[in-house]
């Protein structure tokens, strides 16, 4: 009987056969996967669950989605990853510039506490990006952050740095992302 294809073994092929700095364009591999799952359920799910959203927001501001906005944005969260890891691919063992590319990882890690785990539990039910959330997101974190630690890319000491500058930089990307394509989607 064949073997079942599992992120477990794609990670255990990724450590064999690639260098660190090969396994690196994961980063935006993994994050495109994720956005194009968005891609294909987001619009109609935020069209059906707006008053959801914008009532569980953490403060009072209208926000506007529209399919065409919502692709854009997510346009953008794949395309300004691939750029990012394209400036930052080359830098040397604990260097600011991969220092950069693990803060990327580190909010694609948070991104998949918040908001994909937590609005799965809060609504009992899928939200768009969940599965590729937990499926590769999340592992490919985990694995990537451990071997970024072995082979001396990370020290462990910047652990709390690197997840508090994340933890910060986060929602302000976010918005930013949301607004750039609401801007584009009203200009064409």
């Amino acid at each position: 009987m064949p073997r079942l294809l599992s992120m477990n073994r794609i990670l255990q092929s990724i450590d064999r056969s690639l260098t660190f700095k090969q396994a690196l364009w994961f980063v935006p591999v993994f994050l495109a996967l994720h956005n194009i799952e968005e891609a294909l359920t987001m619009p109609r799910w935020v069209m059906q669950n707006l008053p959801f959203i914008q009532s569980n927001l953490p403060f009072d501001i209208q926000v506007h989605f529209t399919p065409s906005q919502l692709l854009l944005s997510l346009g953008i969260a794949t395309v300004v990853p691939i750029a990012v890891t394209m400036f930052c691919i080359n830098g040397e063992k604990k260097s600011k510039r991969l220092f950069f590319l693990f803060v990327l990882q580190a909010i694609i890690l948070i991104n998949v506490f918040v908001p994909h785990i937590a609005v799965s539990l809060r609504i009992l039910n899928y939200n768009p990006g969940v599965f590729t959330a937990v499926c590769f997101n999340l592992p490919f974190s985990l694995y990537l952050f451990r071997r970024a630690y072995r082979e001396d890319y990370l020290a462990r000491r910047e652990n709390a740095s690197l997840f508090l500058v994340a933890f910060f930089v986060y929602p302000p990307i976010a918005w930013t992302i949301h607004l750039a394509g609401e801007w584009i989607a009203k200009c064409f």
